[in-house]
């Protein structure tokens, strides 16, 4: 007997490994937003790194080896302080700005992702909105984390749900299947019964008939 196919298909979950995707670019652009948060250190000790190696080479050289890596690195550390110090208000200004342009853009780019991807996220929960605002302003990262941990959350509860119904529907199937079997057992031990007496009537009445042909016949 063909089984009957469960009408309601499985819900459609959101785990940890389909958000990792979105995690993974959220965390890029925080990290983005927070260098350049500290420009104001980065800047002058990615200018110094550069110029030290710019002119280690050539102030050896200059100098016949003399003078080489360890006196640009020194010198051109020395610049750099020196730069970041008196440089340090417009390195910060435009950290600052850089930091919340990135940090906007990224917020949008995962947005729009989650939008594309789980929908769902912005449909059934309800404090989606709040994790947006803090994804805007200190980081996008847990904006995405905060959001897929409570679809996460709902989602397991609704796939045990769906599991405990989905394994009492196919018991019921089961028991209704094996019912069905008996039932049909039943029926046919019935019909070859009412054909055994059928049978054995009918023997019985050509027993009888056979009497009178042979009276008739005297």
């Amino acid at each position: 007997m063909p089984s009957r196919k469960n009408s309601k298909s499985a819900p459609d979950v959101i785990t940890w490994s389909r958000a990792a995707q979105v995690l993974a670019v959220a965390a890029i652009f925080d990290a983005l937003r927070y260098f350049f948060l500290s420009s104001w250190f980065f800047g002058p000790a990615l200018a110094a790194a550069y110029c030290a190696a710019k002119t280690s080479s050539a102030l050896a050289a200059w100098t016949a080896g003399i003078l080489g890596a360890k006196t640009a690195g020194a010198v051109c550390g020395t610049a750099g302080a020196a730069a970041g110090s008196l440089l340090s208000g417009p390195i910060i200004l435009f950290g600052s700005i850089m930091a919340m342009a990135v940090g906007f853009l990224g917020w949008l780019t995962v947005t729009f992702i989650m939008f594309m991807k789980d929908r769902r996220v912005f449909e059934e929960n309800p404090f989606t909105l709040l994790w947006m605002f803090e994804g805007l302003g200190a980081s996008v990262f847990v904006m995405v984390w905060g959001i897929y941990r409570a679809q996460i959350k709902k989602d397991v509860v609704l796939l045990e749900t769906y599991r405990k119904e989905n394994a009492a529907a196919q018991l019921q199937e089961k028991r209704e299947r094996s019912a069905e079997l008996m039932r049909a057992q039943a029926a046919q031990q019935m019909a070859e019964m009412n054909a055994a007496n059928a049978a054995q009537s009918e023997a019985l009445a050509e027993e009888e008939e056979i009497p009178e042909e042979l009276r008739e016949a005297a």
